[in-house]
């Protein structure tokens, strides 16, 4: 493949909504990266929280904007803050939750790409059917989601 350079502007960009999580903005996705990586900005609302999981193919690399989140990374945890970024490798376990009562943004590069995908796979389902196990689960497997019990 030969690379092609892409601007990415502002209030030009494709855009999803997860649960707990809002205002997602595609920076840079799987498909423009050729496959690289992905790079979102979100705003993590204050009751986001995510449980102990591992990706086995992606790492993530997280750059906090604003707001404060508490993230548990292979036992050590820490809160970080606007400035603050975190690398998490593949196979590490981590969480994360937001605190202090307000909102974060949070910008997320996943690498190799693909992240934004579940966002379009969810939606070939109703809220009902993404409600249930069978989905749930059909879900974190196709984004590299494992709980870890």
């Amino acid at each position: 493949m030969n690379a092609h350079p892409f601007f990415s502007i502002a209030g030009q960009r494709a855009t999803f909504q997860e649960d707990g999580v809002e205002d997602t903005e595609i920076l840079v996705s799987n498909a423009q990266s050729e496959g690289r990586y992905s790079i979102m900005i979100s705003r993590w609302l204050s009751t986001f929280q995510v449980p102990p999981h591992i990706h086995k193919e992606h790492a993530e690399t997280f750059y906090v904007l604003d707001g404060q989140v508490e993230w548990t990374v292979a036992g050590e945890t820490r809160i970080l803050k606007a400035g603050d970024a975190l690398y998490v490798p593949p196979h590490t376990v981590h969480s994360v939750r937001v605190v202090g009562g307000q909102d974060s943004r949070n910008m997320l590069i996943y690498t190799p790409g693909g992240y934004e995908a579940q966002a379009d796979f969810k939606m070939n389902y109703t809220a009902e059917e993404l409600a249930t196990p069978e989905i749930k689960d059909r879900i974190r497997k196709m984004s590299d989601f494992h709980v870890v019990e």
